[in-house]
């Protein structure tokens, strides 16, 4: 399968569930209480993510400095990790993760927008934008030549790690409200 067949086919398997992700912010972070949640969200989500290995590390700073930003303790958001070491798995996983580094500079314009910056309050944005990564992960895909089995598991990690966004999302919409 080639890395565009392979590419759509990832991308047709897991639109329900990316839709469902982008309903909960349809837009955007422009409010500062949307972009309290979303911070929320992903922290949670790399906090617990099937990612690959160094990406935990290098994220989860730049998200505590940016809720501490906003006056939101980190610590009450963390979970523990989940681990797999079926490299389909993590790659589904790392589909979602790094794919979303595309949509983080839509969000980033919005959260500077609302006045937070590289230096406070949009260090993740900010990094998450500008990572090479999706372009590794893509290479990546398209090197692996999944068979049918090893595909089935690399769309159901998708998947689970678009549920597992949209449980963080849904968690951070429903604490209260930071204020203004």
């Amino acid at each position: 399968m080639s890395l565009g067949t392979l590419r759509s086919h990832l991308r047709q398997a897991t639109a329900p569930a990316h839709e469902r992700v982008d309903a909960l912010l349809p837009h955007g972070v422009g409010r500062r209480d949307d972009y309290a949640a979303y911070l929320r969200a992903m922290h949670r989500f790399v906090a617990s993510a099937c990612l690959p290995e160094g990406t935990r590390e290098r994220y989860l700073p730049l998200l505590r400095a940016d809720l501490h930003a906003l006056g939101i303790d980190p610590d009450a958001i963390a979970r523990p990790a989940v681990a797999s070491h079926d490299p389909y798995e993590r790659l589904g996983w790392a589909y979602v993760f790094e794919g979303s580094s595309l949509g983080a500079r839509m969000l980033l314009r919005q959260a500077q927008g609302l006045g937070f910056n590289a230096a406070s309050g949009a260090r993740y944005l900010h990094e998450h934008a500008a990572s090479p990564q999706w372009p590794a992960l893509l290479a990546q895909l398209e090197s692996s030549a999944p068979d049918a089995d090893a595909l089935h598991r690399l769309v159901v990690a998708s998947n689970t790690a678009f549920a597992a966004v949209e449980a963080a999302l849904l968690h951070a919409l429903r604490l209260e409200r930071v204020p203004a």
